[in-house]
């Protein structure tokens, strides 16, 4: 059996949201009690990641992390090449994710006791973003 669906999230600025729940009921109400699940994000702006729940400071470290490996252009200074202007995001969508897949077992996604799955805004601009989900399985 496969369900597929799109979710559309309200704009938000910059930083990691827990989507955990959100993706936890889609599987429960996909009646798929074995399988895989695989999320989508359809913005290169936007990033997903599996990661630790128990220590948000640990989460905004890598928030952090990543801002400083591909910082946004959006708060870049002028470049005298305005092609330029578009290095960072081309570095942000080979260093992060737009794609995350997990197993499903026993109608729920099937992560460590402390993970969680995170929606990642890069842009101080928000915007809606869209991420399909499609589960796979019995």
């Amino acid at each position: 059996m496969v369900f597929q669906d799109t979710i559309k999230f309200a704009p938000h600025g910059q930083g990691a949201s827990d989507i955990t729940e959100l993706i936890s009921n889609i599987i429960k109400d996909s009646n798929i009690k074995v399988g895989s699940c695989q999320l989508f994000a359809h913005s290169n702006q936007s990033s997903l990641f599996i990661h630790d729940t128990a220590d948000e400071t640990t989460k905004q470290q890598t928030v952090d992390f990543l801002a400083q490996l591909a910082p946004s252009s959006d708060t870049s200074c002028k470049t005298i090449d305005e092609c330029m202007s578009n290095i960072p995001e081309s570095m942000f969508a080979v260093i992060t994710q737009t794609t995350v897949a997990f197993p499903i077992s026993r109608g729920r996604p099937l992560l460590g006791i402390w993970q969680g799955i995170y929606l990642w805004e890069k842009s101080t601009k928000p915007k809606e973003r869209e991420i399909t989900i499609t589960i796979i399985g019995d």
